[in-house]
């Protein structure tokens, strides 16, 4: 009898004789690969509840015009970091967390972006909370 290379179930070859025990073994193995990944406690339940935590917000806005009148953009969350790029082909990117960049704040609904970001210009961001 032959087995599996990755997960070492068993292949019945054509001249074995049938038995049900390499198929009782290979559900055993199964099951116990499913229960680990399944529920609240195994990994893929962890994983699962990971990314329903994490939120992500993507959109643009068009700057104020000034550089002292600041943009304030509402992504619905506090970002944990925020990254924002020019809408043109050179533009340069930015990121930001809640360190800052002295440009961008972060606040409990999304971000307020002054000095440069705030030109009347059209920019793109990813928020991240």
């Amino acid at each position: 009898m032959q087995q599996t290379k990755t997960y070492q179930l068993n292949k019945i070859d054509m001249d074995d004789t049938f038995s049900t025990a390499p198929l009782n073994e290979n559900m055993d193995k199964l099951e116990t690969a499913l229960s680990l990944m399944e529920g609240a406690n195994g990994a893929l339940g962890r994983r699962i509840a990971a990314l329903e935590k994490l939120k992500i917000a993507v959109g643009s806005y068009t700057g104020s015009g000034s550089a002292e009148s600041p943009a304030a953009v509402q992504v619905g969350f506090r970002p944990k970091a925020v990254l924002i790029q020019e809408a043109r082909p050179s533009g340069d990117c930015y990121m930001t967390t809640d360190a800052g960049i002295g440009n961008v704040t972060l606040t409990d609904t999304g971000f307020i972006a002054s000095g440069f970001f705030a030109n009347a210009r059209i920019f793109n961001y990813i928020a991240i909370g």
